[in-house]
């Protein structure tokens, strides 16, 4: 982001710099032409063939030099905005980094008869999520990738999402009503029931969208009450005796049906995942993210460390630094840490999944068991050591 914001400031200065030329190449030009414009009525208005008075070619003469000033200046000042134009591409070289080949010894690794299906099954899946079918299926067939994405139910996930950025609630409204039970404490059903009233308002008019409203809005009244009260006061701007003035600003984006698409299928993207234990992206989406957050620092780090005992560090396949992704990004563990001893997992001290679901090493496991009995340190339950199972991270 820091470099994003230095490259801003550059480019800021030259977008400056560029509209303040043109203002004043404009009016410089607008007064040339008004000045030859005057002398030309002046000199039209002799009988032809009649030579110039002293007086006159005076004042062309003195034109002819001003207008050749002028257009010198003009050059100069249009050369000085070239350099500063260039200065945004030198600073976008010295904020951003043009090979991160250096930090990526592995790279060609992908082309090796190992891992490159298991590369192209994942670009395949990717399109398939994206609900770009045709692109998926041409790859599949040209590369003849195993895939099994196609119809998933993610990619239908993503067909209701592109209808509500089109202002078509209908499909996730569909969607959400044979869930209706599992989406009780969700606000996914009031925003499409929201969305879908709006866009009945727009389309056949207040009665219609009052009616929707008193038959699906009902039961969300508790919760939304604020909401939904400003939903029915945006109605007035959709009758035809609109107020001459333009709704208040907490009200306008109810009247933008784009708007209200985007916030819902962000939101349904979100809460369907939720419900069906989806992750938000697709394998090759959550890499993309993740290497686009750790690269930079890799880069810095790499960039520093010289010292021969410091790239030792590089030898394994395990990264030297602890990245944080963000909200969006997940968490991607390559390694187990015991949350009570906090060590690392390893083949002589492996995680051991209890019976209510929390893990724990073994070695944690053999000192917390108290004879035949074993308290999860996390929860009440009890069980007997023997009851837990070894589990694999592939």
């Amino acid at each position: 982001m820091d470099s994003c914001l230095g490259v801003e400031q550059d480019l800021d200065k030259a977008t400056s710099k560029f509209t303040a030329l043109n203002d004043h190449t404009n009016k410089i030009l607008e007064d040339l032409i008004n000045q030859v414009e005057e002398l030309r009525r002046e000199i039209s208005q002799q009988p032809p063939n009649t030579p110039l008075t002293q007086n006159q070619a005076t004042i062309v003469n003195d034109l002819v030099s001003s207008v050749k000033q002028s257009v010198f200046q003009l050059s100069t000042d249009h050369r000085e905005l070239h350099a500063t134009v260039s200065r945004v591409g030198k600073s976008i070289d010295r904020h951003f980094i043009a090979d991160y080949a250096a930090v990526a010894p592995k790279a060609e690794s992908f082309c090796s008869d190992t891992n490159r299906p298991i590369m192209e099954q994942a670009i395949a899946q990717h399109l398939y999520r994206q609900d770009l079918e045709d692109v998926g299926d041409s790859l599949v067939g040209e590369a003849r990738v195993g895939v099994s994405e196609r119809g998933s139910t993610f990619a239908q996930l993503q067909r209701c999402a592109a209808a509500l950025a089109a202002a078509d609630p209908a499909p996730a409204l569909a969607w959400a009503a044979s869930r209706e039970h599992d989406l009780t404490h969700s606000p996914l059903l009031f925003t499409l029931h929201r969305m879908q009233m709006m866009k009945l308002a727009r389309s056949e008019g207040v009665s219609a969208a009052i009616a929707y409203a008193r038959a699906h809005l009902a039961p969300h009244v508790a919760r939304h009450e604020r909401a939904l009260r400003a939903c029915m006061g945006v109605l007035v701007w959709c009758a035809p005796a609109a107020p001459p003035a333009p709704p208040p600003p907490d009200y306008a984006h109810l009247l933008d049906l784009k708007a209200l698409g985007a916030e819902a299928g962000e939101l349904f993207l979100r809460e369907a995942c939720s419900l069906l234990r989806l992750a938000p992206h697709s394998p090759l989406a959550g890499a993309v993210l993740a290497g686009a957050r750790v690269l930079p620092a890799l880069h810095d780090i790499r960039a520093k460390m010289s010292h021969p005992h410091v790239l030792a560090a590089w030898a394994d396949d395990e990264l030297p630094l602890e990245v944080e992704l963000g909200e969006e990004g997940g968490g991607y563990h390559s390694v187990f840490a015991c949350p009570i001893l906090r060590q690392q997992a390893s083949d002589h001290n492996p995680p051991m999944r209890l019976l209510c679901g929390h893990v724990i090493s073994r070695d944690a496991l053999n000192k917390l068991a108290m004879g035949l009995k074993l308290k999860c340190p996390y929860c009440p339950m009890e069980q007997s050591p023997s009851e837990a199972r070894q589990i694999y991270f592939s």
